[in-house]
């Protein structure tokens, strides 16, 4: 095991890198904006992610998502109930004339805790209408769709995941390190435009 990273004498919520980390007022802002998280369950020794649409609760202190009352989701949290979330922002691609320094801007927050099968009625619709709300906004209940009825809840798993601890990261540094004893590179990749695969765009497809 690497040094110091046993979770007794590092808890799974430090940074390796302290001064990158965020205060819990940065982090609510960015988990409740952040479009897509990353669930991590497991069934006995073999690990999933979960890529989900979320919303968090600041009162409850907890994410809600939705998933099928089938499936592997649904599966490995009735076996396992302990999980991580990850949501995370890309930004620009950092060149470097190193080949150590290449690096990215990031932003991404880490959660820890216990995923429960939402089982009360009321803190069902909750979760589900907080999911609208977020993602569908400005589309208005009763107006632009319909009250959820009894048919919605019998086919739909609302899983919320109560934290025990998290953490924030922020690394939006403008320039990454340069090697000083070779030629620098133009300034015209060090642009927004430079690298297609910047801000997490897709790589563009041989099909297209």
């Amino acid at each position: 095991m690497a040094r110091g990273y046993d979770l007794e004498s590092r808890p799974a919520n430090r940074h390796r890198r302290g001064h990158l980390g965020k205060d819990d007022e940065w982090i609510r802002d960015f988990i409740s904006r952040a479009p897509l998280g990353y669930f991590a369950s497991r069934w006995d020794d073999q690990p999933f992610i979960h890529p989900m649409t979320y919303v968090y609760d600041p009162e409850r202190h907890c994410i809600y998502a939705h998933g099928s009352v089938v499936g592997r989701r649904r599966a490995n949290t009735e076996r396992h109930d302990k999980m991580a979330f990850c949501a995370t922002e890309m930004g620009r691609l950092l060149p470097s004339n190193r080949a150590l320094h290449f690096s990215s801007q990031y932003r991404s927050v880490m959660a820890f805790g216990r995923i429960r099968h939402v089982e009360d009625r009321a803190e069902m619709e909750h979760g589900l209408y907080s999911l609208i709300d977020k993602y569908f906004s400005p589309l208005a209940l009763n107006e632009n769709y319909s009250p959820i009825v009894q048919d919605d809840i019998d086919r739909v798993t609302v899983f919320a995941l109560d934290i025990e601890s998290w953490s924030g990261k922020e690394n939006w540094k403008a320039m990454t390190s340069q090697n000083d004893g070779f030629p620098p590179l133009a300034e015209a990749w060090h642009k927004d435009e430079a690298f297609p695969m910047s801000f997490g765009r897709m790589a563009p497809s041989e099909d297209r």
